[in-house]
């Protein structure tokens, strides 16, 4: 079987060649036929005359080819008929259109089939797909465009040649279990690789079907095959990426979640069934995840699943997990809607186990308020004398009153007015003392950090009051100049004033060797944006270097013969800590600027 067909359109020269000989045949036989005195059918090779016009495949010029040949016969029988043998010349008549019409409804016949057939392979030609026929010897016996395309042959190259050698055909198999397959079922499938006339390996999706002759004898094999080259590629590129992208999941400890609302569908990649501490064949819940929540953390949880029913564009929460082992993991859920279309929503999102992390951030946590506290200390050491003279000045004064009331008092006549203000001056003495006490207490506890709400200026009047020894004994001016109404923020009052205090004794010692000029301070506050408030503390000593200022906050650097440099790294740890920042300026005026923006504290907490 060939696509070797009778061309539709000019006649090609075979065919006029054919027509040709078919036209001088016919002559030839008329001739003969109404000429001669032979007495035997020569108008039968008519049917000669109907074949050869037949094999230009044109049933239109086949059926006039017969009709022709039919009317030439009867001429032919007209101009010889032999009155002495008329019964034989109409006998041999009859039989010669009896074979040219027989011929030519056969010739017809076949023609049309022929068409048909033609058809049925030009349908096979507009399949993508390549379909072969071969024999059992593997000798291609048709060969159609698909495969022309996939493989890179013509038909006329491919015909007669060993298909799997033309191809260099691997199998998966060996070659014999394919036969054997195929001689008992009847079918295979499966998938080849061969390489095309350019060389190009391909990857060929192939399904044979075997075909038996009339006895039943195995005759050919029909392999109908794509090109399935960039799908294994793509797959193959697929399973690698997921292949990455489940061990860097592995790596980073993030897990992918899926979940389409109403169904409460989910899906879970292998990492989040290992977060969760579930088993890959369970299916994913809501529940499930509900069941792993710690129940500290449970009210959290379930807002997050009420804001993601209510159709929410991003969820980000980080809760705890309580394992059956008791065991308590870290996790953060940050999830965003992908789809939500006709009710139907679609979220993604990553379940990331931050576990290691947050201890990680607990211990360093720990670590910087320990270093703190130390720091705190190491000031309050080096501010012994100030402090001590600051207490002892008002119970020294408390010590002069109570003498003075006790005069008042043994007189004569006791004046208790004059005995009622040393009493007074007493008081206020010993609650300065107490609450100065009570602040050198706060800053040298060791505590964890408490949150709450402060009052900036206060916090700002109260340590500048705790080192106002410290000033007037390097005679240094300070000037406090709050904005009003006071800003409030959120924090740990004991850091926040270390912070001050540290700010306020690094200008101080700034100011040392400052003789040319009055020594001042000022601590000032003021709002700069709706939801911020700047301190600033500024010296009128020498300044710093200009390359200083972005180095003055990191560990260990310091401009001071004898200093840590920790103190203002504390102080930068300390602000960020609390969603601010701090940073250094120089004024062009001189000394040093020192500027913490700190949040401002809303009415409703936040």
């Amino acid at each position: 079987m060939t696509e070797s067909f009778p061309a539709i359109g000019p006649a090609r020269p075979s065919t006029q060649a054919q027509s040709l000989v078919a036209l001088v045949l016919a002559l030839a036989v008329f001739l003969i036929d109404a000429l001669t005195p032979l007495d035997i059918a020569i108008a039968v090779l008519y049917v000669v005359v109907v074949l050869l016009v037949a094999l230009g495949g044109s049933r239109r010029r086949t059926l006039a080819a017969g009709v022709a040949c039919v009317v030439l016969t009867l001429v032919g029988f007209a101009l010889s008929v032999d009155v002495s043998d008329s019964a034989g010349s109409l006998a041999r008549c009859v039989l010669s259109v009896l074979a040219i019409t027989i011929t030519s409804l056969l010739a017809m016949r076949n023609l049309a089939s022929t068409a048909r057939l033609r058809e049925q392979i030009q349908m096979l030609n507009l399949t993508h797909d390549a379909i072969v026929v071969y024999d059992m010897e593997d000798s291609v016996t048709f060969w159609n465009r698909g495969a022309e395309e996939v493989y890179g042959w013509t038909a006329d190259e491919a015909m007669g040649q060993s298909v799997h050698r033309l191809t260099q055909t691997r199998f998966p198999v060996p070659v014999e279990h394919i036969r054997a397959e195929l001689l008992r079922t009847g079918r295979w499938d499966g998938e080849l690789q061969r390489m095309r006339r350019d060389g190009k390996p391909l990857t060929i999706s192939s399904r044979w079907a075997l075909w038996r002759d009339q006895s039943g004898k195995p005759a050919a094999i029909l392999a109908t095959s794509n090109d399935i080259t960039k799908r294994h590629q793509a797959e193959a590129a697929l399973t690698r990426s997921e292949a990455f992208l489940a061990e860097a999941q592995r790596l980073s400890k993030t897990g992918s979640v899926a979940l389409r609302l109403p169904e409460e569908e989910m899906t879970w990649s292998d990492e989040a069934y290992r977060i969760l501490g579930y088993d890959t064949g369970v299916q994913p819940t809501s529940d499930h995840m509900l069941e792993r929540t710690h129940p500290d953390d449970l009210a959290l949880v379930q807002e997050a699943r009420a804001q993601i029913r209510a159709g929410a564009p991003r969820i980000d929460v980080m809760h705890r997990l309580l394992m059956p082992d008791g065991s308590v993991k870290h996790v953060h859920l940050v999830t965003r809607l992908n789809t939500a279309t006709a009710g139907h929503l679609e979220y993604v999102g990553a379940l990331m186990d931050v576990t290691e992390a947050t201890l990680t951030q607990q211990a360093l946590q720990r670590s910087l308020t320990e270093l703190a506290h130390v720091t705190r200390i190491t000031t309050l050491g080096e501010l012994a004398a100030s402090i001590a003279h600051e207490v002892a000045q008002p119970i020294a004064a408390i010590v002069t009153c109570a003498d003075a009331a006790l005069r008042w008092l043994h007189r004569p006549q006791p004046d208790i007015d004059e005995a009622t203000r040393s009493i007074r001056q007493m008081i206020s003495d010993a609650k300065r003392s107490s609450e100065i006490i009570r602040q050198i207490r706060a800053m040298a506890q060791k505590r964890d950090p408490s949150y709450a709400e402060v009052d900036l200026n206060a916090l700002a009047r109260e340590s500048v009051e705790l080192l106002r020894r410290e000033l007037q004994d390097h005679g240094i001016e300070a000037m406090l100049q709050l904005d009003e109404p006071a800003s409030l923020i959120r924090g740990d009052r004991v850091q926040l004033q270390q912070v001050l205090v540290n700010l306020v004794v690094n200008a101080v010692q700034a100011m040392d060797g400052v003789t040319s000029r009055r020594r001042r301070l000022w601590v000032s506050t003021c709002r700069v944006e709706p939801e911020q408030v700047k301190l600033t503390v500024r010296d009128s000593g020498n300044g710093f270097l200009a390359g200083d200022a972005e180095h003055l906050f990191n560990p260990f650097f310091t401009t001071k013969t004898d200093g840590m440099g920790m103190g203002l790294s504390i102080c930068r740890s300390i602000v960020e800590a609390h969603g601010g920042r701090i940073w250094a300026e120089s004024p062009d005026d001189g000394g040093a600027s020192l500027q913490v923006v700190l949040p401002i504290q809303h009415e409703d907490g936040q």
